[in-house]
């Protein structure tokens, strides 16, 4: 309100002198500009009076509000709750997937595998028992294998604790308590040798009666060296080991299993003195033909194929049909 009155007075100043200079005898050009300066002058009055009338450091339009010295002024402290033991966290860390690994018995190449190796079995399973996926009586069953199943193993069995991992001729690896197995190539050879004992004239006969053939079954042998090795084929062009005996003996009319267990099995066992081109020579998993002078032919492996080799087993058993 000061401030308006201020200004009002300063307005009848103005208008005071304007109408002087009005009077004057000057050019309207000066009266105007001299009337300007007046004016402008008036108002500063204005104002500075209502400077000068409001109290000191506070605004003139500050109203009713308290004015707060800077000195008075504080800051709200900071505080951090602590972290306790039982506190709830979370990180936001980003959560590793999980990696899915193919079982072992499901792998196309362990299946393959098992499949090689039951093929020449060299267990037997005494009752109906689990094949377990893992050498404990709480892995997952993979199947219920029969009582006198015949499994294969590894050229050395594995055993872990009181488990043996075998192969089956479905293509599974798995684990049967060891108690529940018995050995596959002893009962083969307690039944060899009974068969020899109760029949050893017609034994003597047979193989008379075959030694005229053996000559035709080493050069159907002879005939197939370079062809390939595949699992469980009785071809020409193509074998493995017990597929080339059985097929060279089947040249000369002569029935022999396509399974080297079984060979072994059903054969006579003599002495390696006895022993003439023609006959059998048996390993465990191994079967090819002699051929005299320390010599056979065999379906080697994977990637050999048909050769004609040297003995180059330890302890030879030599079967004659």
């Amino acid at each position: 309100m000061l401030l308006v009155i201020n200004l009002l007075s300063s307005f009848e100043i103005f208008e005071e002198y304007r109408l002087f200079f009005t009077r004057l005898p000057f050019p309207r050009r000066a009266q105007r500009a001299a009337s300007a300066t007046v004016a402008t002058g008036a108002i500063s009055l204005g104002y500075a009076t209502a400077a000068l009338a409001s109290p000191a450091g506070t605004p003139a339009d500050a109203g009713d509000l308290p004015a707060q010295h800077p000195e008075t002024a504080q800051t709200a402290e900071l505080t951090v709750a602590p972290i306790s033991a039982d506190t709830e966290a979370s990180w936001g860390g980003a959560e590793i997937p999980e990696v899915e690994v193919t079982p072992l018995w499901e792998q196309p190449k362990q299946i393959a595998k098992a499949r090689r190796l039951a093929s020449d079995p060299e267990v037997v399973a005494t009752a109906a028992v689990h094949l377990r996926a893992d050498a404990s009586l709480k892995a997952d069953s993979l199947t219920i294998v029969p009582e006198g199943a015949e499994l294969g193993t590894d050229a050395d069995a594995v055993t872990q604790g009181k488990f043996t991992r075998v192969y089956t001729e479905d293509g599974l690896t798995g684990f049967i308590a060891t108690r529940l197995l018995d050995d596959y190539v002893v009962e083969a050879v307690e039944t060899a040798a009974t068969a020899s004992t109760s029949s050893s004239s017609s034994a003597s006969t047979s193989s008379a009666a075959a030694s005229g053939s053996y000559a035709s079954i080493v050069s159907a042998a002879l005939s197939q060296v370079g062809s390939a090795y595949a699992y469980a084929s009785a071809t020409p062009g193509a074998f493995d080991c017990s597929g080339l005996v059985s097929w060279a003996y089947a040249q000369v009319g002569i029935s022999v299993p396509h399974s080297s267990s079984a060979i072994r099995a059903a054969g006579t066992v003599i002495s390696s003195a006895d022993a003439q081109p023609g006959d059998i020579i048996w390993s465990p998993g191994h079967v090819s033909i002699y051929l005299g002078n320390g010599q056979q032919v065999e379906a080697v492996g994977p990637g050999s194929g048909v050769q004609q080799t040297s003995i180059w087993q330890s302890s030879p058993v030599f079967l004659r049909y």
